[in-house]
């Protein structure tokens, strides 16, 4: 998978910040993140890196 910028130019149009394989005609699939989704990730990351700061007989802050 290639990640790249894009800048919207109006609701059905893109520019590209880089050049792509692809040739005129063929279909390529674009993801844009809601932020629910990215929240949900941004919680995940935060609960992880909280609960590597406590050692083992720390247990009772893994059922958050």
């Amino acid at each position: 998978m290639q990640i790249i910028e894009a800048k919207i130019l109006d609701t059905t149009h893109l520019e590209l910040k880089q050049p792509i394989s692809a040739q005129r005609g063929e279909c390529i699939q674009v993801s844009i993140p809601d932020g629910r989704e990215e929240d949900h990730l941004w919680q995940e990351m935060s609960k992880k890196h909280f609960l590597e700061a406590y050692d083992a007989q720390d247990a009772i802050y893994d059922n958050l």
